[in-house]
């Protein structure tokens, strides 16, 4: 009998070689039922600021949808830059096993 999965369970491609594996819900998370965003700004002064929305959804791909809208059209209403972190943190990697990520100097 063929699996079926949830319409909120993330389907992962799999990595091209030494690629990092991309979060799908990569800056969203869950407070009660609405999903929201996070993210960091660039300012033109040399600061930073820490932004978050609420996306006004429970839907999960809906809120991706509206996650990234916010991304794309946030920098250009306020002349900012995004400082966005799309793989998942080094301790997630660590226990699914995958290599250290290391820059060559």
């Amino acid at each position: 009998m063929p699996r079926t999965e949830a319409a909120d369970t993330p389907t992962r491609p799999s990595p091209a070689a030494g690629a990092p594996e991309v979060d799908p819900n990569h800056h969203l998370w869950r407070n009660g039922r609405l999903w929201w965003v996070a993210f960091t700004v660039h300012l033109p002064t040399w600061q930073k600021e820490r932004i978050r929305l609420s996306l006004g959804t429970a839907d999960v791909v809906e809120a991706r949808r509206r996650r990234d809208k916010v991304l794309a059209e946030y920098p250009l209403a306020t002349g900012c830059t995004l400082s966005l972190r799309l793989e998942p943190p080094r301790e997630a990697r660590m226990r699914r096993g995958e290599p250290s990520i290391t820059c060559a100097a």
